[in-house]
């Protein structure tokens, strides 16, 4: 004989009980067998597992015949995430911003406020073009690369564009100290990125690749990308 529900045992006996009761520890009884089952196991091949669906990685990083440019705004984890990937493909990690300072010989902020964007975005250009004549890598760029014609032409032809899409509120919050980025040196911060966010989503929107890094880890946001990497190269 089938064994009554644990909430039914909880019923007194000889009480007299309303159906209201009845239904309510019918719920209650249907909430503990879901649990029960979640703890066994039964369920589990309902959810996805994220990690049975992770592409051959040798095979991946072998389909790979030139950069991997990561576009998006700043604090989407360009450099995170790209130092990262580049580890698990194998492949050099090349940050535009580092290249641009090491051949101008001072900060990206000193060169905004001494030269002005438009002389950093050709300092920009130029080391993209560079990373793109360097073969298979994974290339951090700034948030403003794909924004400037030029810039984006030679990205979405030469590289795979990658963006790393993120909410302004995320972005700001895994940004922190404001001092390094001279887009956000206004009164509100966070109204910026809102504006840069919407004016540059068409330009982000050119990417053959987006991955929405919101509340995913460094290695969660890895492992997606590698995953749609995958699929837009049909590898697996």
């Amino acid at each position: 004989m089938e064994s009554l529900p644990a909430a039914w045992l909880c019923l007194k006996p000889g009480r007299h009980h309303s159906r209201f009761d009845i239904r309510r520890s019918g719920k209650i009884a249907a909430l503990a067998q879901l649990r029960a089952l979640a703890m066994s196991g039964i369920m589990h091949a309902a959810m996805p597992n994220s990690h049975s669906s992770m592409p051959d990685i040798a095979a991946l990083a072998r389909a790979i015949d030139r950069p991997l440019a990561l576009v998006g705004m700043m604090g989407s984890g360009k450099s995170l995430v790209g130092r990262r990937l580049a580890q698990r493909l194998d492949l050099p990690f090349i940050d535009s911003d580092a290249e641009i300072e090491k051949s101008a010989g001072i900060t990206i902020t000193e060169i905004f406020e001494l030269a002005g964007e438009e002389r950093f975005r050709t300092l920009e250009r130029n080391a993209i073009s560079d990373a793109a004549d360097s073969g298979p890598s994974v290339l951090s760029t700034g948030g403003g690369s794909i924004c400037t014609p030029e810039t984006a032409a030679l990205l979405c032809d030469r590289t795979i564009v990658i963006w790393l899409q993120a909410k302004p509120e995320t972005l700001l919050s895994r940004i922190g100290s404001i001092s390094s980025r001279p887009l956000l040196h206004t009164d509100d911060p966070l109204a910026t990125l809102r504006d840069l966010a919407e004016r540059r989503a068409a330009d982000y929107g050119k990417a053959h690749i987006t991955v929405t890094t919101d509340q995913l880890s460094a290695a969660a946001a890895v492992a997606a990308v590698l995953r749609a990497l995958d699929s837009h190269l049909a590898v697996s």
